[in-house]
């Protein structure tokens, strides 16, 4: 037997069958690794989203952190305003009660004014007698108007007042027919003040004067004509202004009811 040619046989086969073992060793080692890049690929990936996740999550907590504080601030603005407002509210529902009562209080201080000057008109010389009889009815009208608010009220009445406490520093003349007379005759009326009243016939012949103790027309003597005239003058403005020397009329009356009037006031 040629042990030698079996020998270089064996050699041969064995040199054949190693490189294929080696070759699938490798393969498996290749893919091996193949394996383990594509589950680090897939590792990273992961990563990447969750660090994506996470870094819209802290975004989104801190956009609800500035709104929460928006939020926070603008509910202790609201508390504050809020807090304001029942301040307010509470300051307003006293003034409407304080209010009220004021009403109450002036709905019979202004009956009483309005009746103490018709008292006064009633009692004084009946200079433009229509007129402040006119004037008293609207304020009576006034005070049963509820559409009327107290300060309009007030402030009628008070103007009223006014109107009439003028009178005292003022002088004129008008024509019109003798007030409180039975007498249907058209005069010359003069008002000194409300010291006295007087008038002139329209042919100037005639001079009379209120006496309001007897609340009657009297005639004066002819001797007072000419002061009588002079007043006309001065009151017509016909005249400078000058010291005129007239009748002293009976005035207690007049006296009373304008210190009523004044204590009004």
């Amino acid at each position: 037997m040629n042990y030698s040619a079996i020998w270089s046989i064996g050699l041969l086969a064995g040199t054949l069958i190693m490189p294929v073992q080696a070759t699938s060793e490798l393969d498996n080692i290749i893919g091996s690794k193949q394996q383990s890049q594509a589950q680090a690929q897939r590792t990273q990936n992961n990563i990447a989203a969750l660090d994506e996740e996470t870094s819209e999550t802290v975004a989104e907590y801190r956009s609800l952190l500035r709104e929460n504080a928006v939020l926070t601030a603008y509910t202790n603005q609201l508390e504050k305003q809020v807090a304001q407002q029942q301040t307010l509210l509470t300051s307003l529902e006293d003034n409407m009660a304080s209010v009220r009562e004021t009403r109450m209080e002036l709905t019979p201080l202004m009956q009483q004014m309005v009746q103490v000057l018709t008292l006064f008109v009633e009692q004084d010389i009946p200079f433009l007698w229509q007129e402040r009889q006119l004037r008293l009815a609207e304020l009576n009208r006034l005070l049963d108007n509820p559409n009327i608010s107290i300060a309009d009220k007030y402030r009628r009445i008070l103007e009223a007042y006014q109107i009439e406490t003028e009178y005292g520093d003022t002088i004129e003349t008008w024509q019109a027919q003798l007030p409180l007379s039975d007498a249907d005759r058209t005069v010359q009326l003069i008002r000194v003040g409300r010291v006295a009243l007087y008038y002139l016939t329209p042919d100037q012949h005639t001079a009379g004067y209120w006496d309001n103790s007897t609340r009657t027309w009297l005639i004066l003597p002819d001797s007072w004509l000419p002061k009588v005239k002079q007043a006309y003058a001065v009151a017509d403005n016909k005249t400078v202004p000058t010291l005129l020397a007239l009748p002293l009329l009976e005035a207690s009356l007049n006296t009373s009811s304008e210190t009523q009037l004044q204590e009004a006031l």
